[in-house]
């Protein structure tokens, strides 16, 4: 993954405290971006606030980085009661703020409140939402129910009830049976809304005013909110005290608070299938259902998995904390969301497309409870993401990881094995590799195989480190297991675990093994393996298996061609870090041809070197005239002159994915697999 937005400049650690992603965006959203403000705000608040697993104070505490930042307000008793009234009204209309505050237009702008407030098209907002911290704070009690009285009473004469009773509730000393019901009602429309940050607040204080079982209804609500929010902690909280008030007995029409506290103890737990769709309602329940089925389909039909995940793209995302009933009329809640986007990052990957994969997956840990999602599978997801981009973990995947609130799935666990093989990787310890491959398997069994997560091969990793006999004992034990799957494929999937995965590694295992009469045959079948799956970054990955075999039988012509193309394919893909292991075995003594090939032995970004000085490139690739188009033939006579894609863009004035869309037709009509192939033919010819 890559780094959080520039803007997001915090500490995701606080000493041994840890600031979940989405927590930290959400601070320097609300407090500024300056390293002291969200740092001395982060540090007056719980660890629960900080993991997200409990509800944020709003306003946030004014900190002092944070009244240096806002400075001297210079106001007067007027403009502070009309930017109180500002601070806590739940809508953003002009008009009711100036009744409630008995003003008018021109003497608000005239005045020194005016300077503080951004007013547009009947709108209003401070300039900076750390300003109404510091109003808030420096309000009395007496000030804040005084300004909450007025907003009621303008509300009520606007004919809208339900504000106008949250309004009268916080006006309240003490508690009033009489506002409860009505606030439970106005939690559940909010919740219906997929408002959690709201229905979690307005159940709240319903609990406070209530009694016996609308108390425990409140709290029933309350605890759902903030399940679906994904503040787990504030969720087993409320949710216990509501089977406590009823005494365990929920009365007609009474929500039964033992169905999502088991679901909330169950994300606590770290089980994948904690959140089914039965769980949920409206478009959560779409969501989650889509989310699950991509996540049961990625091996056998990540094609349909594409076409379900498209029949849900137009949900409305979870909303951000706004005024009340703005927005659309049902959004998805955080937690259903991250399930969702989780999926939809998983099946990017599980194509090869790393840089789509890395774009969702930073969205949505910058806004949502991603930990939670199938039991940590979005912790797995970013982990490999980093290594598989950038060969390194980034700060937010750690503090993804550090603010899970209580366990991942075993899977993820064992998947973990599998991120320190593949930095062992990188650095050339081939053993190492090998041995936590073989754990990772062993702890993770078939369904850490169904992840799909970007693995070199175990066999492979024994030939490189010149372990052949225990090679091709892993390379058996391999074959046992296909042997029980190898059959025609059913329509609906596979039985017996993760197939495609399975005779993908078998495939590149014999690949690895073979010896130069069975080699091209070998290779063949990794490709046929590869293609099923799918998969751009897999079919890297089998390229530069087919690269290591041909170098390790002395063929470095056949062996740089296939890291060619092992190069473009990983470049495609998005995988940078792998681009580069290309790069550099581009760059060995072993993978330097001799003769016709010689062009092969280049690294992408070095000229292939300039033809025979009596042929011109339109000699070269004149043969080809009539059977690719004007600009397939541009691109190709570039490239085989050995410009890079880059070049190759920058001379046509065209987007690099354009010169690859058409070096990929151009290769197709050839029949060709890499640049060194055209450039031969084209010699030939």
């Amino acid at each position: 993954m890559t780094a959080l937005p520039l803007q997001v400049v915090f500490p995701l650690s606080l000493g041994d405290r840890t600031v979940a992603p989405h927590v930290a965006c959400e601070l320097s959203r609300l407090v500024g971006d300056e390293p002291g403000c969200v740092d001395q705000t982060a540090r007056m608040l719980d660890d629960e606030h900080l993991l997200g697993t409990a509800l944020m104070p709003d306003p946030l505490p004014a900190a002092r980085a944070v009244r240096e930042a806002v400075g001297p307000l210079g106001l007067d008793d007027e403009a502070r009661r009309v930017l109180l009234v500002a601070a806590v009204a739940v809508v953003d209309r002009t008009e009711v703020l100036l009744a409630a505050s008995g003003t008018d237009i021109d003497t608000l702008m005239a005045g020194p409140a005016g300077r503080h407030l951004h007013l547009v098209g009947g709108r209003f907002r401070f300039h900076h939402p750390r300003i109404r911290s510091v109003v808030h704070e420096d309000a009395d009690l007496a000030t804040r129910t005084a300004a909450h009285v007025a907003l009621a009473e303008v509300h009520r004469r606007a004919d809208e009830p339900l504000i106008a009773m949250w309004h009268t509730a916080l006006s309240t000393l003490a508690g009033d049976p009489l506002l409860a019901d009505g606030l439970v009602e106005l939690a559940e429309q909010h919740l219906a809304r997929g408002d959690v940050h709201r229905a979690h607040e307005v159940a709240r204080e319903a609990a406070s005013h209530g009694t016996d079982q609308v108390r425990a209804r409140a709290f029933a609500v309350a605890g759902r909110a903030a399940l679906w929010a994904g503040q787990v902690h504030d969720a087993v909280v409320h949710l216990r005290r509501a089977a406590h008030a009823d005494d365990g007995s929920a009365a007609d029409g009474q929500p039964d608070a033992t169905r999502p506290l088991g679901m909330a103890l169950a994300l606590l737990d770290g089980r994948p299938d904690a959140v089914v769709p039965g769980d949920a309602c409206g478009v959560d329940r779409a969501a989650i259902a889509a989310a699950r089925k991509t996540i049961r389909m990625l091996d056998g039909a990540p094609g349909e998995a594409t076409t379900i995940l498209s029949e849900v793209a137009e949900l409305a995302p979870a909303r951000p904390p706004s005024c009340w009933f703005d927005g659309p009329d049902e959004t998805m809640t955080p937690l259903a969301e991250a399930h969702l986007r989780v999926a939809q990052s998983y099946l990017a990957l599980r194509l090869g497309d790393i840089t789509g994969a890395v774009s969702v997956l930073d969205d949505a840990v910058e806004r949502l409870p991603v930990a939670l999602a199938f039991g940590g599978l979005g912790i797995a997801l970013a982990r490999r993401l980093d290594l598989v981009r950038e060969g390194h973990l980034s700060r937010p995947t750690a503090a993804l990881e550090a603010s899970v609130p209580g366990q991942v799935a075993p899977v993820v666990r064992a998947a973990t094995l599998g991120d320190r093989a593949q930095t062992a990787v990188f650095d050339g310890r081939w053993v190492e590799a090998a041995t936590l491959l073989g754990l990772a398997a062993e702890r993770g069994g078939d369904d850490l195989r169904r992840l799909w997560l970007p693995t070199p091969d175990p066999v492979e990793l024994l030939v490189l480190a010149g372990q052949d006999r225990a090679a091709r004992r892993s390379h058996e034990r391999l074959r046992l297991r296909v042997l029980p799957t190898v059959g025609p494929e059913s329509a609906g999937g596979f039985s017996g675990g993760p197939v495609r995965r399975r005779r993908l590694d078998l495939a590149r295992a014999e690949l690895a093994l073979a010896d130069a009469s069975g080699v091209n045959r070998a290779r063949e079948r990794a490709v046929e393996a590869s293609l099923r799956v799918g998969s751009t970054f897999e079919r890297g990955l089998t390229e530069l298996v087919a690269a290591r075999a041909f170098a390790r039988l002395g063929l470095p012509g056949d062996a740089a061609a296939h890291l060619l193309g092992a190069h473009e394919l990983f470049e495609e893909s998005g995988a940078k870090a792998w681009e580069h292991i290309a790069e550099q075995a581009l760059k060995a003594p072993g993978f330097v041809p001799t003769g016709a090939g010689e062009t092969a032995s280049r690294a992408p970004d070095e000229p292939a070197g300039e033809p025979a000085a009596d042929v011109t490139p339109e000699e070269l690739c004149g043969q080809w005239d009539g059977l690719l188009t004007e600009r397939e033939l541009d691109v190709a006579r570039l490239v085989v002159q050995g410009r890079t894609n880059r070049q190759v863009a920058a001379s046509l004035y065209v987007s690099v994915r354009t010169v690859e869309v058409h070096l990929g037709r151009v290769f197709r009509k050839l029949g060709v697999r890499s640049r060194t192939e055209l450039a031969v033919l084209a010699l030939r010819g």
